[in-house]
């Protein structure tokens, strides 16, 4: 029966807008599927000559700053050249000698917790190192804005950790598990704190000490630079620079001192203020400046630089500063009498005091 001409017309507008309905459903389809299609073959093809697919998005509010915040797992390393026959290092704070200047350099010191440099610390620094069969070399150039000493001149171990001090920690074994270890710190007054470790931290006689065996003594030489007035807060201080020379025969825990072209210890160094500061290799939150598994690796090479690359810079560090004139430290010697010289390298000047980096050293 044919239907009256009005309902044919109704019929047709509604079939009609029925297929309308699912043209537009096919096409919202087939539209999205070409989207995930064309999206993958973008992430899959590569970007440039170097052939890398582009990075996967950055969730929205996070931005450049998520990938920097991740952690670094690894511990630094460094290459440390041993000295030219014939070289010779004056022992006076001053960092001037030529085989100072090509040495291995550790770059800036970074945040213990972070890994990253942190310019909001109140005391930075970076570190150099030289050997030769008799002596480790280490130089310290440290900024401080306020240079602090405070402790009797001529004390024996005193807790320089507590105002300014460098710090090193040295493993000869290498192996990051905490066994006979050894702990040197000598201070902007060219005081020296030096001990010997079992275990971590241990023997600790408790809050107070005696740290490990306090009578072990590195029987080093030393002298300071300062870049500014200790212990007067009137003026601005630019920082200090530590020079140490560390008698091999002192490691008498080493399996094999002097160390060999090849060999590596683990070491780490530390610009310190108040019981915290800046490091070398980060300790990352797996406990104090104590944990060797956390010291960078520290491998010794050959004057021409046999097994390894003589002289280079340690991953990750940054550029090392420019030499500048500075004044010296008045009335300070070395271990041995040495008196310092006039001159040592500058290092940016750093932010007035007010943090104290995690973890603490004691």
């Amino acid at each position: 029966m044919r239907r009256p001409r009005s309902q044919r017309r109704s019929f047709d507008r509604a079939r009609d807008a029925r297929a309308l309905v699912v043209v537009g459903v096919v096409g919202a389809a087939l539209a999205a599927s070409c989207s995930r299609g064309g999206g993958a073959e973008q992430e899959a093809a590569p970007a440039g000559s170097a052939g890398r697919a582009p990075a996967p998005a950055t969730p929205a509010g996070r931005g450049a700053d998520a990938g920097q915040a991740r952690q670094p797992a690894a511990v630094k390393e460094l290459a440390v050249r041993k000295l030219a026959p014939g070289a010779a290092i004056a022992i006076d704070g001053r960092l001037d000698e030529p085989a100072w200047q090509a040495a291995a350099r550790t770059g800036p010191f970074v945040n213990v917790g972070t890994g990253r440099e942190d310019r909001s610390l109140p005391t930075q620094g970076e570190a150099r190192l030289l050997w030769d069969d008799a002596f480790l070399y280490v130089g310290f150039d440290v900024s401080d804005g306020t240079i602090t000493g405070g402790f009797p001149q001529g004390a024996r171990d005193p807790h320089l950790w507590e105002r300014d001090t460098v710090e090193v920690m040295i493993d000869p074994d290498g192996d990051g598990d905490n066994k006979d270890y050894y702990e040197i710190q000598i201070s902007p007054q060219n005081l020296v704190f030096d001990s010997q470790f079992d275990g971590y931290n241990a023997p600790r006689g408790g809050a107070s000490g005696p740290f490990g065996h306090e009578e072990w003594s590195a029987g080093l030489a030393s002298a300071v630079e300062l870049r500014g007035t200790i212990d007067d807060d009137s003026d601005e201080d630019r920082g200090y620079v530590v020079e140490a020379k560390i008698p091999w025969s002192s490691f008498a825990k080493a399996r094999s001192a002097p160390p060999s072209p090849g060999d590596a210890w683990r070491m780490n160094f530390y610009a310190m203020q108040n019981n915290g500061g800046a490091a070398w290799s980060p300790i990352l939150g797996e406990g104090n400046f104590h944990r060797a598994r956390r010291f960078g690796r520290v491998r010794f090479v050959g004057a021409g630089g046999e097994a390894g690359g003589a002289g280079a810079a340690a991953r990750d560090a940054g550029p090392a500063p420019v030499p500048a004139p500075s004044t010296k430290l008045p009335g300070a010697t070395g271990a041995a009498g040495e008196r310092p010289g006039a001159a040592a390298p500058s290092a940016p000047a750093g932010p007035k005091p007010g943090y104290r980096a995690d973890p603490p050293d004691r």
